[in-house]
């Protein structure tokens, strides 16, 4: 299996910002610091990128930093932490993009919830194609649907016999949670790059939890 690779691909420095702060409130300045160090990737410590939305932090690290949360805690642990962090990422974002939010509360302002959660997942794929290197295309059956991840920063340069993209359940909870007004959805990665999939795929059944 081979690692895939997106040289070239980057995010915007205010997301990379986002991550690693929201990283903070679970692990603290000295946790993060430690993750850094373990991802070889100490120029970050006490030094984020900064808050601007230029495309110049590199997919590699967004991989790097995922890797070391699974050296750091193990999968369990680190499935649970990018979960938590990807969650907080999409509140903090949603602060720091307000125009975003409104248009996106503007777009989802009609209709049943299945159908405001279908355009609300549309808009954001098309806000993070727009923005970022990392592709997403939505679509859905009867039954759920499918955020899937074209090019993935957290898969760059990993493999896996497991899925590795918790970062983006995380973010897609807060969405679902934006998007539905509060409810929870299962949200399971089906496909993985890391784990040699072309595409990975991301389900949320269309059932809420709640």
């Amino acid at each position: 299996m081979s690692a895939p690779k997106n040289e070239g691909r980057f995010y915007p420095n205010r997301w990379a910002r986002i991550v690693l702060t929201s990283a903070e409130e679970i692990v603290g300045e000295q946790g993060v610091a430690a993750l850094l160090n373990l991802a070889g990737l100490s120029k970050y410590i006490n030094n984020y990128p900064p808050d601007n939305m230029k495309k110049e932090f590199p997919f590699e690290d967004v991989g790097r930093l995922q890797q070391a949360f699974w050296e750091m805690y193990g999968p369990r642990g680190a499935r649970v932490f990018a979960t938590r962090a990807g969650e907080q990422a999409f509140r903090d974002g949603l602060k720091s993009f307000g125009s975003v939010a409104k248009a996106a509360q503007t777009v989802m302002s009609i209709g049943s919830l299945e159908r405001r959660v279908s355009l609300g997942l549309a808009f954001f794929a098309r806000f993070f194609n727009t923005v970022s290197d990392q592709e997403v295309a939505v679509d859905e059956s009867e039954l759920e649907w499918r955020w899937n991840l074209i090019h993935c920063p957290m898969c760059t340069n990993r493999t896996s016999d497991s899925p590795v993209c918790h970062l983006a359940v995380g973010v897609l909870q807060g969405a679902m949670a934006f998007a539905a007004e509060g409810k929870r959805f299962r949200i399971t990665p089906i496909q993985c790059q890391a784990m040699g999939d072309e595409v990975g795929v991301i389900a949320i059944e269309k059932r809420p939890l709640n």
